[in-house]
């Protein structure tokens, strides 16, 4: 088992065909191993040059969202490492050996970064960065608990159109401030609150691997991405550019094209940090809608090598969902993934079983989770995912309560 290099980080070279405008620019079983850590608290890998990533044959994975973030954060690095550990023990008494960290949802940081402003939720200091670093804390405490941790980014969605003034300082506002410059670099399409980032500019892909080598310098396990990327089906969002740079390609098929060397410039910028991390993208569990409306080429990258290492489609269907009925779904995503270097796992819809997002088959009865993971082990898949971590560890909830003992059943057998 190799253990993780102290090598500098390299961006991949990689042929860009897009377009730049401006002139200025088994259960248990872990595949690698982790050192011994030292007494101290180390967290960056000048620091800690022998450690391994942490990954599992099975994933057995959980979301952290934003949401969940905000309600971890405190005003004291001590506070919030008592939060997280919480969380983190919680998490591992039901059986989780993943956690899908989000840690940049809004072009904001839950980490310390050049590139990015610091997520609003943390405490600055007086230079006006984080007060502590959140993402430091998360793994430590992680790998003391041999928990995987993957750093969730969402790569081209930016603040709300209220807020883009945070951005001040950072490349995106730039891009904001001066459109006659940088043409459609970053726009808001009509319908959305927020503003994004144009994944067929070249310097705009350049920016986010940028900011993925990043994260790659911290301890992380891998980078995980997930549905978000054409906002919007309306051919204005990036007319100029297509006029441009389409190369005889449809609108469809050029957009398809701009996310798949996106997908592929992340994939081959963590490799080159270290090529035991990996690289998971979680897309839409209606493969059509991938398609339809996020151009995303879902079934190029599990048949090819050198998009990702693992795909976390969302099955967030019922058995009885006239459009996409769970099973044959899951069977749809299996016979997708050909190529012998994509795992599959299985995302599953827990924010579905109680409260504001309910639906009534996946609430009716008890166990409903458990039994779609049985059926993903039928199946073959090399794991599952829940939605999200703050259904799973809910306290005062009976219905997720029952449901999160027989997800543990599952899990613990």
């Amino acid at each position: 088992m190799r253990i993780r290099k102290a090598a500098a980080l390299l961006l991949s070279t990689v042929i860009f065909s897009g377009c730049t405008f401006a002139s200025q620019s088994s259960q248990e079983t872990v595949t690698t191993q982790t050192a011994q850590k030292p007494t101290e608290v180390h967290y960056l890998k000048n620091t800690m040059p022998d450690y391994g990533a942490v990954n599992y044959d099975e994933q057995r994975a959980v979301w952290l969202t934003y949401i969940d973030m905000a309600e971890l954060a405190a005003d004291t690095e001590e506070q919030f490492t008592e939060n997280l550990t919480e969380v983190f023990d919680k998490l591992k008494e039901v059986g989780i050996n993943t956690v899908y960290l989000h840690v940049r949802a809004f072009a904001d940081a839950y980490y310390n970064s050049d590139l990015y402003p610091p997520a609003a939720v943390f405490p600055l200091n007086a230079q006006g960065k984080l007060l502590y670093d959140p993402l430091k804390t998360a793994v430590y405490l992680a790998h003391e608990k041999k928990l995987s941790i993957h750093a969730w980014i969402n790569p081209l969605r930016c603040e709300t159109k209220a807020n883009m003034e945070r951005l001040q300082g950072y490349e995106p506002y730039e891009w904001y401030a001066e459109p006659d410059i940088y043409t459609e670099y970053i726009s808001s399409p009509e319908g959305s609150p927020f503003y994004w980032l144009d994944p067929a500019i070249d310097e705009v892909q350049e920016y986010v691997a940028a900011g993925v080598k990043e994260l790659c310098e911290y301890d992380i396990d891998g980078v995980h991405i997930d549905d978000y990327f054409y906002p919007t089906v309306d051919p204005s969002f990036d007319a100029e550019t297509y006029a441009e740079c389409g190369n005889g390609l449809t609108l469809e098929e050029w957009r398809l094209e701009n996310c798949s060397r996106l997908v592929r410039l992340i994939y081959n910028t963590v490799k080159n940090a270290d090529e035991e991390l990996l690289f998971g993208v979680s897309p839409q569990g209606n493969i059509g809608n991938n398609y339809t409306y996020m151009y995303a080429d879902v079934k190029r990258w599990c048949s090819e090598e050198g998009f990702l290492d693992y795909i976390a489609p969302q099955v967030y269907f019922g058995y009885e969902n006239p459009v996409c009925p769970f099973e044959e779904t899951l069977a749809q995503w299996r016979e997708l993934c050909t190529s012998d270097s994509v795992s599959l796992v299985c995302g599953l819809a827990l924010y579905k079983v109680s409260g504001d997002s309910a639906e009534q088959e996946f609430s009716e009865s008890d166990g409903f989770m458990a039994r779609q993971m049985s059926d993903c082990e039928k199946l073959g898949c090399d794991g599952v995912a829940f939605y999200s971590c703050g259904q799973l560890i809910a306290e005062n909830d009976c219905k997720l309560s029952a449901e999160r003992d027989s997800i543990m059943a599952m899990l613990t057998k």
